[in-house]
């Protein structure tokens, strides 16, 4: 056999046996590329898998395996962790009860939950008892206390049947205490007017000369007659109003809606009317 056929046979045996070596290296640097890509993506579950993958080559290189386990290293406070219990109503362990996460069943025992950071969905159930839970973890939020709280709905209170509120009956005291009055300044009306009238004439007849005590009296008789049948057409207004306006919310003191107050003096009368709100 020359020399030439027996150098390329050995060229052929190097590289078979070199082949599986550089296999295992393409693969451990992939894996560790996709340690890196999960980590970026918030991943970490899936970015541990990847770095232990890549450890546990055999022929990788060195450096890379440097660096996948420095990686582990890092998920081992970076993977958040719940701790969660489930509880009757007086806060106690609720035996015999399961937990899903995320749609999977998982172990109930106390031990630690890993998952990923980001939103997840614990649902747990004991007989016809159920309660949903979502919880946000935190990156490097290690064995985070989630108390979950099985207890009986309590029953809505019966409904409570009220009455309307009674509206009292208007009194009709003021309405006949304003027609009395009404009444009252009628009268008052028709006497001083009356009274003025028979005293105009002598009056008339003894223009210019009229005594100034007896022209003031007739003045103040047509004065009061004037008020009279204000206070007459206001107090029948009131007594109306009183009688027609809808009844109120009963009140602890009721008064009349308006008051009158009037002042007689020779050559002087007053009205005062003052309104109640």
């Amino acid at each position: 056999m020359s020399t030439r056929v027996v150098g390329f046979l050995w060229l052929v045996t190097a590289i078979c046996a070199t082949s599986p070596a550089l296999a295992d290296a393409k693969r451990c640097v992939a894996q560790n590329n996709d340690g890196v890509q999960k980590r970026d993506e918030h991943q970490l579950l899936a970015a541990r898998t990847a770095y232990r993958a890549c450890v546990a080559e055999r022929e990788c290189p060195e450096l890379v395996r440097a660096e996948c386990d420095a990686a582990l290293a890092e998920m081992k406070t970076a993977i958040p962790t719940l701790l969660v219990a489930v509880l009757d109503a007086q806060h106690h362990d609720l035996a015999g009860a399961t937990l899903t996460l995320d749609g999977k069943p998982v172990p109930l025992d106390g031990s630690a939950l890993e998952v990923d950071p980001g939103a997840h969905e614990l649902v747990a159930q004991s007989g016809e008892l159920s309660a949903h839970l979502q919880v946000i973890a935190i990156e490097s939020d290690l064995n985070r206390r989630v108390e979950i709280v099985l207890a009986q709905p309590h029953a809505d209170p019966p409904p409570v049947h009220t009455l309307p509120p009674r509206v009292e009956s208007r009194s009709l005291v003021p309405a006949y205490v304003l027609g009395g009055v009404a009444v009252v300044g009628a009268a008052s009306f028709s006497y001083f007017a009356l009274s003025g009238h028979a005293e105009m004439g002598p009056l008339d007849r003894c223009k210019p000369y009229c005594n100034p005590d007896d022209v003031r009296s007739v003045r103040t008789k047509y004065l009061l007659a004037d008020i009279s049948l204000g206070v007459s057409l206001l107090a029948l207004a009131g007594a109306g109003y009183w009688l027609l306006a809808e009844p109120k919310e009963p009140q602890a003191r009721k008064e009349a809606p308006f008051s009158f107050g009037l002042t007689a003096r020779p050559g002087e009368a007053r009205l005062s009317v003052r309104w109640r709100n």
